[in-house]
């Protein structure tokens, strides 16, 4: 069984300056007409239940109530054994779309803050205030959906120390399970990107990065991926089927999905998808490409990979397949095996990338 669903709704009401997601701005017309081709793709799934559904964008919450109640009945057919999420930005959210979400059976969502700072907030391009991140939260309060996440970044170069430990600080003190924080990438086709902004240096970069474990590791928001911090049961189901290398299906522009030796990639043409030209590209991965991609995802927790388990599934020995790159990291103090695991040391987790170069050879 696939356990996992993905659902990419493009739609924003504003658009960020750093994001790099299938994306386009709201209007009434064109959410229509996606939702009818959205729909018809998803009547092409076959499988009637997921562990996980996961409704993403762009800004699900950017549809009119009445398009975003199209949206959970067209998807209403599936049954969620474990997790189904939607994103939230505050600035679009209501106590209406909340008693909705409820009633479709939506019982976690993650909500893209960002930031507590409001110059900040206006120098990313976001559009919410911290009083409609205040009545997001009220509104999630009446409905009962307690399992909440949010996003926050950081690595702007106009944001200072004290200024990330000010919405760390904020953060722990909401009603939350669950922290998603990112440092910014700049990509050339988004504004940041065509404007040649320029992000923290790397000291910097590090100083945060390493600021941010210690905070939220020391208030009960313990660190289980690279940018992710949970309360102790809360960490994310969807999101765990990716770091765990299973398989996963993605409808929607610019969706992506793996079903065992099959990856694909969905247009991110909005004008193709409307004519129902759904699949870009898709690749056969060889045994290579799929050892070598458990392991990137694999180390991207910090539990990092059961040396047992990844040797039965690959019929490999992941410590011999690998001798070279595990035995160089080793001795640099970036990995180590311990009970049965391979997985990256604190020192490790600031030079992921690095290390899986090694691991390319």
């Amino acid at each position: 069984m696939i356990k996992g669903l993905y659902v990419h709704i493009p739609f924003c009401r504003n658009i960020c300056g750093y994001c790099d997601f299938a994306k386009c701005r709201y209007e009434k017309n064109l959410a229509d007409r996606y939702l009818l081709h959205l729909n018809r793709e998803i009547s092409e799934i076959t499988q009637t239940n997921f562990d996980s559904i996961y409704i993403g964008g762009g800004t699900p919450t950017a549809l009119s109530y009445e398009q975003l109640e199209e949206l959970l009945q067209m998807l209403s057919r599936f049954k969620v054994e474990k997790e189904y999420t939607i994103e939230i930005n505050p600035e679009t959210f209501d106590m209406e779309k909340a008693e909705l979400i409820k009633k479709y059976g939506v019982n976690r969502v993650s909500v893209g803050i960002q930031s507590f700072n409001e110059q900040l907030l206006a120098h990313m391009g976001r559009a919410h205030h911290n009083i409609d991140v205040h009545n997001t939260f009220r509104a999630l309060d009446k409905v009962g959906i307690s399992n909440r996440s949010i996003d926050l970044m950081y690595g702007f170069h106009n944001q200072t120390l004290g200024e990330l430990l000010d919405d760390l600080n904020k953060a722990v003190r909401m009603n939350i399970t669950h922290i998603s924080i990112y440092a910014l990438e700049v990509y050339p086709q988004t504004p940041f990107g065509m404007a040649g902004y320029q992000r923290v240096d790397d000291e910097t970069d590090f100083l945060m990065y390493q600021t941010i474990i210690d905070f939220l590791n020391s208030h009960s928001f313990r660190q289980y991926e690279t940018s992710n911090f949970a309360l102790t049961t809360y960490q994310s189901e969807h999101n765990m089927l990716y770091w765990r290398y299973e398989d996963y299906l993605g409808v929607g522009l610019g969706a992506s999905g793996k079903i065992r030796n099959l990856r694909y990639d969905n247009t991110r043409n909005f004008m193709d998808y409307i004519h129902d030209h759904y699949r870009k590209t898709e690749y056969k991965l060889t045994m290579k490409d799929q050892r070598f991609e458990a392991v990137m995802m694999n180390l991207r927790l910090l539990k990092g990979i059961n040396i047992k388990e990844y040797d039965y599934r690959f019929e490999t020995g992941l410590l011999a397949l690998y001798h070279d790159a595990i035995e160089k990291n080793v001795n640099k103090g970036l990995l180590e095996i311990v009970d049965g695991y391979l997985r990256v040391t604190d020192k490790g987790l600031f030079v992921l990338n690095d290390i899986l170069v090694d691991f390319m050879d």
